[in-house]
């Protein structure tokens, strides 16, 4: 049989590393979000708690939340940005 690679299972061959470097760099993207996601979060609701506490000093009328409170209020704005980030269509 002959060895030699033909100029089409050349090209194939080529393609399949190129599709492969892509996936790679979408699967990099795809665990750098969630690990931002992950990492930011808490940030995000303990300083919404602090903000929600400073208002609450300021206006006792409106109520202080606990950081579990403000880490589920968190996460559900998180959830409906990306619900309705879903429908949006880019072009």
């Amino acid at each position: 049989m002959n060895d030699k690679l033909t100029p089409y299972r050349l090209h194939r061959q080529e393609k399949r590393a190129e599709d492969w470097k892509d996936r790679e760099a979408v699967a990099r993207r795809y665990w750098a979000g969630w690990l931002s996601f992950a990492m930011l979060s808490p940030a995000e609701a303990w300083l919404l708690m602090l903000v929600l506490g400073a208002l609450h000093g300021l206006v006792p009328a409106f109520p202080a939340a606990g950081y579990g409170t403000a880490l589920l209020l968190t996460l559900g704005v998180d959830l409906a940005a990306w619900w309705t980030g879903r429908f949006r269509r880019s072009k």
